[in-house]
């Protein structure tokens, strides 16, 4: 069995928020997305249903027309074809499942 060591694997970049994908299959994605406090994941629209989970940090998450604050231990669900986006308050880690995986 492989392990997914999550904190091994955080990157940040002070340019632009970066993205690791973690598992891709034909059933799930899995990417866990680092940002600097102040960068953003413009808020777009998925076919699949989305979970967004804080593993460090503090942010801004945007789900359709409301903005919520979240910090480690918070998870966001998104259905398919609603909007979500992310703003980093502070340094922010985030685990993000996507099922089924996108076409």
């Amino acid at each position: 069995m492989e392990a997914i060591e999550l904190n091994a694997l955080k990157k940040y970049s002070k340019e632009h928020p970066v993205k690791q994908l973690l598992h891709d299959s034909e059933h799930l994605r899995m990417a866990l997305l680092c940002l600097e406090a102040g960068q953003e994941i413009v808020s777009h629209v998925a076919p699949s249903t989305v979970m967004m989970q804080v593993l460090e940090g503090e942010g801004e998450f945007t789900v359709g027309d409301e903005k919520k604050k979240g910090s480690a231990g918070s998870i966001f669900p998104c259905a398919p074809h609603v909007s979500h986006g992310i703003r980093a308050l502070t340094r922010l880690a985030v685990l993000a499942v996507v099922a089924p995986r996108p076409e």
